[in-house]
């Protein structure tokens, strides 16, 4: 026996292994619920009772809804009307990340048909918005041809035309900002190419001034810039979590930078895993960081839906189940966002991640037992 044990009396002695014996038969059980979540993902749990979205209704293709705004001007700029689009970026006015959304959307489009971005840039060759709108375009096209497989994985020819629509796009972007001076977008389409094109860290580092000149607390150019300084790119582990600290810390209090740690921890997690990990471990300050920022942000701000995804797998791996089920219930039926686009089916890490989290609520075992289910008062 452990010395602890045998230096009891003997009545105490038999009292702790009567009391042990349960303690390690609920230890070997819990175990193996937590195990059958990861593996089984949500089979058998009543998800309404939870306020969760059926698995055959979640959709890898977004990580948050649309907005209707730019899905009509797309719409209008397919069926050859282009003053929606326009309207759309012009409304923006100086909201950087609501102007990168809403460009981004365009971008989008236009990567996959660039038919009314064409005749937008003849009928208007000088328009700085069409000039931003084409330079995004041309690196989605790029990302988008390259693949998520690693370089050693990728054909030389698909390489080549990767740093080719690099090439392309830095030469638009950089002809977007001379005609916009004051407008941060073409250099997050900067910054976003520095990565694929593995620029030394000193270049890097006069793209990223002078994004930060015009929009020093720009979230997707932060998002960005976390990229280029991970070690599977052209950084190291130390340099994205000092990067992604630097950020948080200097962003006005309650920002949405405040996930650029967590996201951090999870590419150094995802580095180090023979799978795809829900993420990296993050202190609980981090964590409450994040969390009362996505509580004071408005409903409809562009960047939040990417931090709930982020916020609910780190809770998971924390273990505070309950929290992480608020944010699944944010986010659903979307999940075409970090972490679990890292996996080969999307849905499926989402849906793994959902069921870890109803165990680790605290109320899982009712419904693997086959009890009744749990009152209304103990399932909010």
């Amino acid at each position: 026996m452990p010395y602890l044990l045998t230096s009891l009396p003997p009545v105490a002695q038999g009292i702790a292994i009567a009391a042990g014996g349960p303690v390690l038969l609920w230890s070997l059980w819990s175990t193996a619920r937590l195990a059958a979540a990861k593996r089984k993902g949500t089979d058998g749990i009543d998800l309404a009772a939870y306020g969760l979205a059926p698995r055959h209704l979640l959709d890898p293709s977004r990580s948050g809804p649309p907005e209707p705004e730019a899905v009509l001007a797309v719409q209008a700029a397919q069926g050859g009307d282009r003053r929606p689009a326009a309207a759309l970026l012009a409304d923006a006015g100086q909201d950087w990340d609501l102007r990168w959304d809403r460009l981004a959307a365009l971008a989008l489009a236009a990567a996959q048909d660039g038919r009314w971005l064409a005749e937008w840039r003849a009928e208007r060759p000088e328009d700085p918005d069409a000039a931003a709108v084409h330079a995004e375009a041309l690196l989605r096209q790029a990302w988008a041809g390259r693949g998520g497989s690693y370089a050693r994985d990728t054909s030389a020819d698909d390489l080549e035309r990767f740093r080719q629509l690099l090439t392309a796009a830095v030469r638009a972007a950089r002809e977007a900002a001379a005609l916009a001076p004051r407008d941060p977008s073409p250099w997050v389409t900067l910054v976003s190419a520095a990565r694929g094109l593995a620029l030394p860290h000193t270049e890097f580092r006069q793209l990223w001034d002078e994004l930060t000149a015009r929009a020093p607390h720009h979230f997707f150019g932060h998002l960005n810039a976390l990229q280029y300084w991970c070690a599977k790119w052209c950084g190291s582990h130390a340099l994205a979590q000092r990067f992604a600290d630097g950020a948080a810390r200097s962003a006005p209090e309650g920002s949405l930078l405040s996930v650029l740690p967590l996201q951090a921890a999870f590419e150094r997690a995802l580095a180090r895993a023979a799978y795809t990990p829900l993420g990296g471990r993050n202190t609980p300050g981090d964590l409450d960081a994040v969390r009362d920022a996505v509580a004071a942000a408005p409903s409809d701000d562009p960047r939040l839906p990417y931090v709930r995804h982020i916020l609910a797998g780190a809770l998971v791996v924390a273990g505070r189940g309950r929290e992480a089920l608020e944010q699944f219930r944010a986010v659903e039926p979307w999940v075409g966002a970090h972490p679990w686009t890292c996996h080969p089916d999307p849905a499926a890490a989402f849906d793994h991640a959902r069921a870890v989290a109803v165990y680790r609520s605290g109320r899982w075992p009712w419904l693997l037992m086959g009890a009744a289910r749990p009152r209304a008062k103990q399932d909010r």
